[in-house]
């Protein structure tokens, strides 16, 4: 009698789960997103990295869900129940994430860029000089900066199950990227939002008046690098700011209102 126990592959060409798009070796990714493909291939997983693209390809992670500094997951195998992928990530010392955050608030175009969906240079550079790591790290095989578990029978750590699991997280992170310094227990816009630039904005501004009027956070960018328009940066945005006020006001109240804008 065969001690051998055969599971059915239920899964073999796509599932119903979340399905990576875009990531992988590609000159024309961000730099952002090389550098996390490169951080997963040092890890040295050979042939489970293969087997987990096709996992993330194929749709078979069908949970995914970002908390703090940690990563659940399910991901559908050979095996009748999915299987359970955590991942916890090395938060930075709360001294050094307070010191980040200051500096990122510091500089509104930093803050700007991460709203857009970009990863500045600068901001890799503040962690490095903090000692603390923003990519996975780690030299030897389970002695990485994140804690790996997942509820398959494989030894090895990572399996092909987190590998899935790491390559849709890189994914989430080229979109946003303010998701990797929230894994890393970074909020990058928390002096914005306890209002830091209150003393700099002048005294006796409420910040009542900085939500309905955005001139004087536009007024901060100064000058603007690579910009092609005819006329300054902060002058068409604080054109299109006073543009935009009248209208929103005018919609909030459930007037009609014009769209088309003006000519010039």
């Amino acid at each position: 009698m065969s001690r051998h126990r055969h599971y059915p592959q239920r899964v073999t060409h796509g599932a119903f789960g979340i399905r990576m798009q875009a990531l992988g070796a590609s000159s024309r990714q961000s730099w952002w997103a090389r550098r996390w493909m490169s951080s997963l291939e040092e890890m040295r997983l050979g042939a489970r990295l293969g087997r987990g693209r096709q996992y993330a390809i194929s749709g078979q992670v069908t949970e995914l869900l970002f908390e703090g500094s940690k990563v659940e997951a399910s991901v559908v195998g050979s095996r009748e129940n999915p299987y359970s992928v955590d991942l916890e990530f090395t938060r930075a010392p709360d001294d050094a994430a307070a010191r980040i955050s200051k500096r990122i608030a510091e500089e509104p175009m930093l803050s700007g860029l991460l709203l857009s969906g970009v990863l500045p240079q600068e901001v890799a550079e503040m962690f490095a000089l903090e000692g603390v790591a923003l990519f996975p790290a780690g030299g030897k095989p389970g002695n990485y900066d994140i804690k790996m578990k997942c509820s398959c029978p494989d030894w090895a750590r990572p399996c092909k199950h987190i590998a899935a699991v790491m390559l849709l997280v890189g994914e989430e992170i080229s979109r946003r990227p303010e998701s990797l310094l929230s894994l890393r227990g970074v909020d990058p816009f928390e002096g914005i939002l306890e209002g830091s630039f209150k003393g700099e904005l002048g005294e006796g501004l409420e910040p009542s008046a900085t939500a309905t009027d955005p001139s004087p956070l536009i007024r901060r960018l100064g000058a603007v690098p690579m910009w092609y328009g005819t006329s300054r940066c902060v002058e068409s945005l604080l054109r299109m700011a006073s543009r935009a006020r009248p209208v929103a006001e005018a919609a909030a109240r459930g007037e009609s209102v014009d769209l088309r804008g003006e000519e010039e």
